[in-house]
């Protein structure tokens, strides 16, 4: 996944940028999914992941971006560790449960870990 820089830099940010690893939980206002060749838009979601990490290669731009003090707009890849995938979650639950993980049940597709 890539993300955007549009923060000040502070040791929260440069922390991820050192390659520590954090859980992530990030609200995104529109996700669209490719499915079959057809867009499918699922709307505001959360993306998070229990351990996420900076990949290696964006580290040294965005931390050399911050340091010059231009690191407004930079972007960096994050991945989970260890080859897992992200979970979304909808940000508004259509029965009003809150944020409740739901298998999607398809033949053939591994369900996330």
């Amino acid at each position: 996944m890539r993300l955007t820089l549009n923060c000040r830099d502070t040791p929260a940010v440069r922390a991820p940028l050192g390659g520590e690893v954090q859980p992530l939980h990030l609200p995104c206002e529109a996700f669209p999914v490719q499915i079959a060749g057809r867009r499918l838009e699922l709307g505001p979601v959360f993306v998070s992941h229990p351990e996420a990490a900076v990949a290696a290669d964006s580290r040294e731009p965005a931390l050399a971006a911050l340091t010059a003090g231009r690191g407004d707009g930079v972007e960096v890849g994050v991945r989970p560790v260890g080859g897992g995938r992200f979970r979304l979650v909808l940000q508004r639950s259509p029965s009003g449960s809150g944020m409740t993980p739901v298998p999607l049940g398809l033949p053939g597709f591994r369900e996330p870990h």
